[in-house]
């Protein structure tokens, strides 16, 4: 992810979300999976040939790319990711990721699905969206 997304993504959680839970970022992603029942019937494969469109996050001290993300139960996340080490597959629910690394999940997601506003326009960003379709 280059330099100028990550300070963006940083901003944009330190004005919208730093005071929101961890639930309300698996609560979006749900939404715009069109999961809202957490069947977990479809996974979102990220385009590894982009780095900047591979989520980057910090899990149990060690930065992994996310190469695919599916709902896995209420509240609960199936991540396949990828570093320097090798490859895993991690079930993560809203206790165990940090807040800013779940709103950077949030973040991908809404960058990688579509989500169509209202009045037929598209939501120009993440917050937008949760304030209509969340709140």
């Amino acid at each position: 992810m280059n330099e100028g997304a990550r300070s963006t993504i940083e901003e944009n959680f330190k004005l919208f979300w730093d005071t929101r839970d961890t639930v309300e970022c698996f609560n979006g992603i749900a939404v715009l999976m069109q999961d809202e029942g957490w069947t977990g019937k479809d996974q979102l494969i990220f385009d590894t040939s982009d780095p900047d469109k591979i989520p980057t996050i910090l899990l149990d001290g060690e930065c992994w790319q996310v190469t695919k993300l599916r709902l896995h139960g209420r509240h609960v996340l199936e991540l396949d990711l990828v570093n320097n080490d090798g490859v895993k597959k991690v079930c993560v629910d809203d206790g165990q990721i940090e807040k800013f690394e779940a709103y950077k999940l949030l973040q991908a997601v809404f960058d990688n699905t579509e989500h169509m506003g209202y009045e037929g326009r598209d939501y120009e960003d993440v917050e937008e969206f949760y304030g209509w379709e969340l709140s």
